[in-house]
């Protein structure tokens, strides 16, 4: 597998944030909510202090805005993983219906499947976000079985 730095790949994942993010509302409040959760998560991953957003007026690319530090790269990929992982989640969660249950799938198709396999060596599983999104959808809709004794069929139905 290639080898790639921490640096690289926290700035696709950002910039893929920001890309799927950026469709369910502006690209600036996009750069705004993944700028403060980087500060916000600071104090349990430091190293989140070597990344800088930038104002993004007169950019086309989002990458040129993301400011990564070289230092990022010394710090344990299984760490970078996991606070991946949980810039991921909240922000999700910060969306809530916006986000949608396409969320993951959109951030999996912007990301790229190469760098989509680094964040999994990382620690960073998205087909199995996917699925507790599913899941999840599921016992939000509250269905139950019934059974129909006519037939002995059972069926679902929402409650």
């Amino acid at each position: 597998m290639l080898k790639v730095k921490n640096s690289d790949v926290i700035k696709h994942v950002l910039s893929s944030l920001v890309n799927v993010t950026s469709s369910k509302t502006s690209e600036e409040h996009a750069l705004f909510m993944v700028k403060t959760l980087l500060r916000n998560l600071e104090l349990e991953y430091d190293f989140l202090r070597y990344i800088n957003i930038n104002d993004a007026e007169g950019v086309d690319n989002n990458l040129d805005v993301i400011v990564i530090v070289s230092d990022i790269n010394y710090v344990e990929s299984m760490r970078i993983g996991k606070a991946i992982q949980e810039i991921i989640d909240v922000l999700k969660k910060h969306l809530g219906k916006k986000a949608g249950y396409r969320f993951i799938q959109e951030f999996i198709d912007d990301l790229g499947e190469d760098y989509h396999s680094i964040i999994k060596n990382m620690g960073v599983d998205l087909r199995l976000v996917e699925l507790q999104d599913e899941i999840y959808g599921w016992e939000t809709k509250r269905y139950k079985i019934k059974d129909d004794n006519s037939a002995n069929i059972a069926f679902v139905e929402k409650r």
